[in-house]
């Protein structure tokens, strides 16, 4: 696995009762192996991986990975506070037959440069699946350095880099940066739907959660950012910015569960202590669903 294009980040469901929506899950992955998207990674932040547990984590990997039945790479996320943890949802995700592992530094305390670096290098010294870092400052309060992304490059499982910056010409700057710093072939992809909305990243991902629940859009504004497509940028923008800033104005995870809803996806309310979003908002973003609809629906 290469992370690569398009990488939905659906999230889990759960039942009524709390548990994980075992059926639902593999129904909504499965989907997605017929959707235009490039991979699937479960269990990152929209996956709600912080709030399961070792045995919960296995079947949406397991699940995840037996809807798609081979048609696209499945990612699994193996974040946690402690590398005991890592090491132990390392091991799970391949023996379930994860195609790459994503790792971002999750901790009580916040992280140095040194405990990324060891921890990451203990993750490689248990796997040999191909690893994505992800640099998540706003939730972890660590943000990688390109030097610190680079010394880890020269270990041959890490492959690439799902990043974030304040703006587009931040990020693309970055992205310059780091291909010099970085072997050929290594993926620097970005993280945050608001950088994918403005139509300047290209980058060699997009890694989103919301792209799991509308894929078809969000493959149709990358193909035009990458063709450099302008005229096409601004019509699926028009239509699709609407959308997407309404769901980040909800509260996160809630806002995906939310959404999953308004588009007749099965995925339940999130785990407590989060709390679903008002549905209230749910007409709200109905309508902004239908004016996305309707713009394509002749195409």
């Amino acid at each position: 696995m290469d992370f690569t294009g398009l990488i939905a980040y659906p999230v889990t469901p759960f039942t009524p009762n709390g548990s994980v929506g075992r059926d639902d899950l593999h129904a909504l992955v499965g989907g997605l192996a017929a959707a235009p998207v490039d991979a699937v990674t479960v269990l990152g932040s929209s996956g709600s991986f912080a709030y399961l547990d070792r045995a919960e984590r296995s079947l949406v990997a397991r699940t995840s990975i037996e809807a798609v039945d081979g048609r696209l790479p499945v990612a699994v996320g193996i974040s946690s506070v402690g590398t005991r943890e890592v090491l132990d949802a390392a091991a799970d995700a391949q023996a379930a037959g994860a195609a790459g592992l994503v790792l971002s530094p999750v901790s009580y305390v916040p992280l140095t440069d040194d405990e990324v670096l060891a921890q990451v290098r203990a993750v490689c010294s248990v796997t040999d699946l191909p690893i994505c870092l992800y640099n998540n400052p706003g939730t972890t309060q660590f943000d990688y350095s390109l030097q610190v992304v680079a010394e880890l490059s020269a270990l041959p499982q890490v492959v690439a880099f799902k990043d974030t910056a304040s703006d587009a010409v931040t990020f693309n700057a970055r992205h310059v940066e780091l291909a010099a710093l970085v072997p050929d072939g290594f993926s620097h992809g970005v993280s945050g739907d608001a950088l994918m909305m403005t139509g300047e990243v290209a980058a060699d991902a997009w890694h989103s959660g919301p792209a799991a629940l509308l894929p078809a859009y969000y493959a149709r504004l990358r193909a035009a950012v990458v063709a450099g497509n302008r005229s096409e940028i601004d019509r699926v923008r028009r239509v699709l910015v609407p959308l997407v800033d309404h769901v980040a104005g909800l509260r996160k995870i809630s806002g995906l569960h939310l959404l999953a809803r308004a588009c007749g996806i099965a995925a339940g309310d999130p785990r407590p202590p989060l709390l679903p979003s008002p549905g209230s908002e749910l007409r709200e973003l109905g309508r902004l669903l239908d004016l996305l609809e309707a713009e394509f629906e002749d195409d």
